[in-house]
């Protein structure tokens, strides 16, 4: 077997809890790796690389581009696979984004996270790394996945709730025991996929990204000269007030057009195609926005992002492509 690759950028589980407080390790070291040996032994052939020792709260632009860029460098010939550690605070963007971007990757590459950092009682972390060389041994998938007490498609994780720690997945249930994936099939995951991004990628255009609430006034939101694109996640119906009687500021549908006569598109995420529609939802599409179908927010958000960041094609070609199984439906 090739030796597996892990990059490292911080979060828990790179982190240690010193007087009751949690950062990231200093001292480069590699805990759960050392965590495996102690437990499996020499059985595997680590090469340990630290792109970034950061919280993932603090994860941004900058950070995804020296992922892209490192990811891209990689001569997959060399591994059986790659694991990249990553904060569960961002854990789904970074999933989304690196899960479109790769969709055509020829080795597996797992992305994983802890819930406490390594050697803490009840942490994940050596559990979800441990997972991830037993997914590569095995070779039977590749591509990119997330991996946090089960395997994710990682344009698919829904961010973890603050109770439990637990990541949803939007539309399915993940992998049963690591081997069934229920919603794609195992033939479609093993074909070779095209690749459509070679180049890396600088984040300089900016999608303002809006979550709908009650009785919200949108004119407390003001795209700026960076803003490309706006992205609005409406209610569970994908509705939105329209009602101008409360108001002007009030109706999305009055947001929408002040967008637009700045040459900035609007978004709307979650839309159905099936009829009939509610009158609200026909009065966000009227007013111009684009409808985006069936698909978790955080996917949109950051294949909107990749859009407008990249240079290989027009926008419009990046959303109605299926990067890998993100259900973006563009229109």
């Amino acid at each position: 077997m090739k030796k597996i690759l892990v990059l490292f950028t911080g979060g828990t589980i790179g982190s240690i809890t010193t007087d009751g407080i949690i950062d990231v390790e200093r001292e480069g070291k590699y805990a759960v790796v050392e965590a495996y040996k102690s437990a499996y032994g020499d059985d595997v052939e680590f090469e340990c690389r630290q792109i970034l020792n950061i919280l993932s709260e603090n994860m941004g632009f900058s950070g995804w581009e020296k992922m892209i860029h490192e990811i891209n460098s990689i001569d997959t010939a060399l591994y059986s696979g790659v694991i990249l550690t990553h904060g569960s605070d961002t854990l789904a963007y970074t999933s989304a984004l690196l899960g479109m971007y790769f969709r055509h990757f020829d080795i597996p590459l797992f992305i994983i996270a802890s819930n406490k950092p390594i050697g803490e009682k009840g942490s994940n972390g050596l559990f979800n790394f441990t997972s991830a060389v037993g997914l590569i041994k095995e070779g039977k998938y590749k591509g990119v996945f997330t991996l946090y007490e089960r395997v994710m498609l990682p344009t698919r994780v829904i961010p973890a709730d603050t109770c439990r720690d637990r990541f949803g997945v939007y539309g399915y249930d993940g992998f049963n025991d690591f081997s069934v994936f229920s919603g794609v099939s195992e033939n479609m995951l093993s074909r070779p996929r095209e690749r459509i991004f070679h180049n890396d990628v600088k984040f300089g255009k900016r999608i303002l990204f809006i979550e709908g609430y009650p009785a919200m006034d949108f004119g407390c939101f003001m795209p700026n000269e960076d803003t490309a694109a706006v992205l609005y996640s409406p209610y569970h119906s994908a509705t939105a007030c329209t009602d101008v009687s409360k108001g002007k500021s009030y109706a999305l549908t009055e947001f929408i057009k002040r967008c637009i006569t700045k040459n900035i598109m609007v978004y709307i995420c979650g839309l159905k195609r099936k009829v009939p529609i509610y009158s609200t939802v026909a009065e966000i599409i009227k007013a111009g926005s684009i409808p985006i179908y069936t698909t978790s927010a955080v996917a949109a958000y950051m294949k909107l992002l990749l859009a407008y960041n990249q240079e290989e094609m027009p926008v419009k070609e990046v959303m109605g492509k299926d990067l890998f199984f993100e259900e973006v439906k563009f229109s």
